[in-house]
């Protein structure tokens, strides 16, 4: 399975806006996830991150999102402010969240608040709500 996994420097961010409502949320999370959040450690510029980024979704069906109103405003912002091009159309977005409503018994391990984990643990999830409710297609 293709991934892309990294962490962008808070320098190369600056103009973009820090929320004290997500600084909040981050200080009551785990030692672990807030390591892997805030450490300095192994960082890169956003603008290099985005473009490292884009060729994965340009290659993807489609861009299935827990939360298409949040998450993809927060990329597309990203994109605009580094006057990059948009690597996907908005027609391609999904909400996964949705589909996994329509399959109440799906099991939802809990989400570490690992960004690549995350993503995999959301894809085995949608994965399985689409085996299990006999979907295999998505037009």
């Amino acid at each position: 399975m293709r991934s892309f996994y990294s962490r962008v420097s808070i320098e190369s961010q600056r103009e973009r806006n820090v929320d004290e409502n997500t600084v909040e949320w981050w200080a009551n999370q785990s030692d672990k996830a807030k390591e892997e959040a805030f450490s300095s450690e192994n960082r890169i510029a956003l603008s290099d991150a985005l473009s490292q980024l884009s060729p994965l979704i340009w290659q993807s069906d489609f861009m299935w999102i827990n939360d298409p109103t949040f998450e993809v405003n927060i990329l597309e912002n990203a994109y605009q402010s580094h006057h990059m091009q948009i690597p996907w159309k908005f027609y391609l977005v999904r909400d996964a969240r949705t589909v996994y409503s329509l399959h109440p018994e799906l099991k939802r391990p809990p989400a570490t608040h690992h960004a690549l984990e995350d993503c995999r643990r959301q894809i085995e999830m949608l994965q399985q709500t689409f085996t299990d409710l006999g979907i295999e297609k998505i037009v």
